[in-house]
């Protein structure tokens, strides 16, 4: 039998922006677009998650803007604070299972109560893959 881990934290992604709650939606604009991030999460002075923001949270700022002169707002008035997270040892077929009870196309990754990742449906497919692979029955 193969020694392949089950943890979320072998088949996470570090490659996500940490926001702040005050920080300008033209700002986050440009770190999503520029480093081709799909959301980040938003934490406190203190490093605890209080929310996440997508890319479809700044698609809808500017298309609220309209016809005024440019983008307004703040993360925290954009972003999400329902915010469902998974530690980094919880096992991956949960996690599967998450995605497939829900509508949310990632998760933030704790560990120590901090984020420490984000795993997202692709990640998880590709851990299926992977331990399907490995002769690991699913």
């Amino acid at each position: 039998m193969s020694n392949i881990s089950l943890a979320v934290r072998h088949y996470m992604s570090n490659r996500l922006a940490t926001l702040r709650e005050n920080q300008d939606i033209t700002e986050v604009v440009t770190i999503f677009t520029e480093r081709n991030l799909f959301g980040g999460v938003v934490v406190d002075n203190l490093g605890n998650l209080i929310g996440i923001l997508s890319v479809t949270d700044c698609i809808d700022a500017a298309l609220r803007a309209g016809y005024h002169s440019g983008w307004r707002g703040t993360v925290g008035e954009r972003m999400s604070r329902d915010i469902r997270t998974v530690d980094a040892q919880d096992n991956i077929l949960d996690v599967a299972k998450m995605f497939m009870d829900d509508h949310y196309r990632r998760y933030p990754v704790i560990d120590d109560n901090r984020v420490v990742g984000v795993i997202t449906r692709l990640d998880v497919l590709k851990a299926l893959r992977k331990i399907r692979e490995s002769g690991v029955a699913v």
